[in-house]
């Protein structure tokens, strides 16, 4: 016999799931948004003949995020990797401007 799976999911977990939908879609509005203004950072870099990448930026910038990570309570060396992995997806847009 088949249980239906919708009646069998308590309505608060029901409710808390739509939460996290919501939540996920926010994650990726805001990522698109980040990656918008960071396609225009590397335009900007490939005009002006600028690098790529800014190490000493990049570090302080992961710093910064694992401490306000740890103060959220979150893995903060979880947002590093996070954080880390985005910043190589934009290095790799910005060295598609700079032809490299």
């Amino acid at each position: 016999m088949s249980v239906d799976v919708a009646r069998a999911v308590p309505t608060e977990l029901a409710e808390l799931r739509g939460q996290i939908d919501t939540l996920d879609a926010e994650l990726l509005e805001i990522l698109a948004r980040r990656f918008a203004v960071t396609d225009q950072v590397g335009q900007l870099k490939a005009r002006q003949g600028l690098a790529s990448v800014d190490p000493q930026r990049e570090q302080q910038k992961l710093q910064h995020l694992r401490r306000l990570a740890s103060d959220r309570g979150l893995n903060d060396e979880f947002i590093q990797q996070l954080f880390q992995f985005i910043f190589n997806e934009v290095v790799k847009n910005h060295r598609n401007y700079l032809g490299k």
